[in-house]
């Protein structure tokens, strides 16, 4: 996003793990509410055949086994990743977060433990259906099923040791899709590519592009109102009058000196939250100013991007807005403001992606992309969010993800239902012919 604003940034995001999951360092919620049927609209799992698996090739002297005793300690939190790369199957809800570790560890299964151990992504703790190492325990992946708002999912994580730190991925999405947009997803983070999303044209003649299973809450006059599936929402184009002392107007209005446009966020986010719970929205407050940017502002106005902290409905979330306030000669005068937010958990690896959709917005004033750009640079908290990372080392050779075709069209069954000894024996087998080196099973004596 950075850098390419001209070009288009990765699709990422359907519930977040490594940021999401732990953020991987920071992760979160994810996907529909349940009432009823989720709003994503999710395409029937396509089956993968799985490919012709040659005879495994004779057994390499293997190294000394490090694998981990039994009931292995998660690692600490702080060797997890602090910047992730959030990709996204633009066919689907599918997502992908990865990023490379902050720390050394010696026990690939125990990164990968203390990726499910740190999670806020999921309702209860992931069930880990099948994990596999390899026999110096320098990488290990695991087959999971879990449930985000009470909607099953399944995914697959993989950590992967160098000679100085490693890195992490998590697949994931509704069971049901899983398989399909597993390969999806695997074939653009080994390629590293770009994926387009096609603009949606609103009522008002104006168009955005949106990341899959975001929804349009409300339109129209130049204005969008936006939700998307791991709790996030973003208002754009509002346009508020404000009055610098008391108006005698029945009902409440917003009251605010002009023509701060920070201090002035105070003032207009009350009448917001009014507005929104007459609407049915959760009650939110805004809970204090963590960073700030000047931005050019037309005649007469003065604008700033404020990066925030608000409580919606009791959780921390993170709150980027460009507020412009814009003064009259009479009473009121406005106040512009358009916003993106998320929760804390996944707002680290969900920025790139609201900012590239924010920007897309063509109700937006001309040069709106470049004055954002400009600003996130100048607010500090922003700056380890929007640092692109190379997709990771385990799978930069698509083989190496390939082996879990194997696996991931039988993975759509139920959480309790074991995965065949046979398949993940052929599993373990594939992985040893792609990578060079042995793999096992880990069994679940080793786990906690």
């Amino acid at each position: 996003m950075r850098s390419g604003a001209a070009k288009p940034a990765r699709a990422r995001r359907v519930a977040a793990l490594v940021c999401a999951v732990c953020c991987l360092g920071a992760s979160g919620n994810a996907m529909a509410q349940r009432s009823g049927s989720p709003p994503i609209v999710i395409p029937p799992a396509a089956r993968i055949a799985p490919p012709a698996v040659p005879p495994a090739p004779p057994a390499p002297s293997a190294p000394p086994v490090a694998a981990p005793a039994p009931g292995a300690r998660p690692a600490p939190r702080a060797v997890l990743p602090t910047a992730i790369e959030v990709l996204r199957d633009p066919l689907g809800s599918g997502i992908v977060m990865s990023g490379a570790l902050t720390g050394g560890s010696d026990s690939a299964l125990a990164v990968l433990l203390a990726i499910f151990a740190n999670s806020e992504a999921f309702d209860p703790t992931p069930k880990l259906r099948l994990v596999v190492a390899d026999q110096a325990d320098r990488a290990a992946q695991a087959l999971f099923a879990a449930r985000v708002h009470g909607w099953p999912v399944t995914g697959i994580a993989i950590a992967a040791l160098r000679e100085a730190g490693g890195d992490v991925a998590v697949f994931y999405d509704y069971t049901p899709s899983f398989a399909a947009s597993f390969a999806r997803l695997r074939d653009a983070l080994a390629q590293g590519a770009d994926v387009a999303l096609p603009p949606l044209h609103l009522a008002d003649g104006s168009a955005i592009e949106l990341p899959p299973g975001w929804r349009i809450a409300g339109q129209g006059g130049g204005a969008v109102d936006l939700s998307g599936p791991l709790g996030e929402f973003a208002s754009l184009g509002a346009s508020i009058p404000v009055y610098a002392g008391q108006t005698g107007l029945a009902g409440f209005a917003a009251q605010a000196p002009c023509c701060d446009p920070v201090a002035a966020l105070d003032a207009v986010f009350a009448q917001l939250n009014a507005n929104a719970q007459r609407n049915g929205q959760p009650l939110q407050n805004l809970i204090g100013i963590v960073g700030q940017a000047e931005v050019p502002a037309a005649p007469g106005g003065r604008a700033a991007l404020i990066l925030a902290t608000l409580g919606r409905s009791g959780r921390p979330y993170s709150y980027l807005a460009l507020g412009e306030a814009i003064g009259g000669f009479t009473d009121p005068w406005t106040y512009r403001l358009s916003a993106i937010a998320a929760p804390q958990a996944v707002f680290a690896a969900e920025l790139r992606d609201l900012l590239r959709m924010w920007e897309s917005y063509s109700a937006n004033p001309p040069g709106l992309a470049d004055r954002l750009q400009d600003a996130t640079q100048n607010i500090a908290a922003l700056q380890p969010m929007l640092q692109p990372t190379a997709a990771p080392q385990a799978f930069r050779d698509a083989s190496a993800a390939a082996a879990w075709d194997l696996v991931a069209p039988e993975a759509t069954g139920s959480a309790d239902s074991e995965i065949d000894s046979g398949l993940a024996g052929r599993l373990t087998e594939r992985l040893a012919k792609d990578t060079g080196h042995p793999w096992r099973v880990v069994p679940a004596a080793e786990l906690p």
